[in-house]
């Protein structure tokens, strides 16, 4: 009997052993991506901004995509294809790229298109910082005083990826602290969310609310289309004015009309002309 207790106590505890041991999906057991899933989109938030501190902060937004680090590392790379599927980058092109560093032409829109920024950026490779994979930007020149962004990639497991884009951007005109970083924040929401969507083989948000307005009949998408088709080349579309009145937001400047551009000599600034026609 004494032997068949110690036998039966010996089982119990492997069992409660095996149980204390058994693997468990490596996500599940991470607090942050548990958060992110549970909540379905974009986690925003905002941090002091430093080195040099401003008195805008930084932008920033997280979310999980299903989808392995390296397919989302391509696409966070693809710095010239962000103004197909990011609608916070209304121009995107890569000028050059030297030793992993890509120079890169962006323009932003912000205040719902009421003003656009253009910045020249170094965006840095991929480095290692702890457990994340970091992809930064160093402002160069353009329109602003500043611009920084930051790219943060981790994997929680082989088919699981946090993403996060903090942004910072210091415009030369006076808008208040507030304003600027209300919409840093949501165009880092818009970026991270766009990438998850592609990266899933989702529909841009974009293109899933024209669907639904066109299958109404006298849809806005439709006056919008008819109106693009029949406006001169060069010429906004319709109903890209985030929801403003249309005379509202005027055409984006080019870079070539800027009057804070480098020196006409430089070959750099030929490349963000180019890009400006394109």
């Amino acid at each position: 009997m004494k032997k068949w207790w110690s036998l039966s106590l010996i089982a119990l505890s492997l069992a409660v052993l095996a149980l204390s041991y058994s693997p468990r999906p490596a996500w599940a057991a991470d607090a942050e991506s548990e958060k992110l899933a549970s909540l379905g989109r974009a986690l925003r938030y905002t941090l002091k901004t430093t080195g040099p501190a401003s008195a805008i902060d930084t932008g920033g937004a997280a979310i999980l995509v299903k989808a392995p680090l390296p397919a989302v590392r391509k696409l966070v790379t693809s710095y010239g294809n962000y103004k197909t599927f990011i609608s916070s980058f209304d121009q995107s092109r890569v000028l050059s790229k030297r030793k992993g560093t890509s120079e890169v032409y962006l323009q932003v829109p912000i205040l719902n298109g009421a003003a656009h920024i253009w910045t020249v950026a170094d965006m840095s490779p991929p480095a290692k910082d702890g457990s994340d994979e970091v992809i930064s930007g160093r402002f160069k020149r353009g329109n602003v005083a500043d611009f920084r962004a930051r790219w943060r990639l981790r994997a929680v497991d082989e088919h699981h990826t946090i993403l996060k884009l903090e942004i910072f951007v210091a415009p030369k005109l006076p808008f208040p602290p507030s304003v600027v970083t209300t919409q840093l924040v949501r165009a880092a929401d818009r970026a991270v969310t766009a990438v998850r969507d592609r990266a899933e083989g989702k529909p841009p948000a974009g293109a899933r609310s024209t669907t639904a307005s066109t299958a109404a009949p006298g849809g806005s998408a439709q006056v919008a289309a008819s109106a693009s088709a029949t406006a001169p080349s060069g010429s906004a579309p319709a109903g890209q004015s985030g929801g403003q009145d249309s005379r509202a937001a005027a055409p984006a400047p080019s870079p070539a009309s800027m009057s804070n551009l480098p020196p006409a000599e430089d070959a750099s600034v030929h490349r963000a002309k180019d890009v400006a026609r394109r």
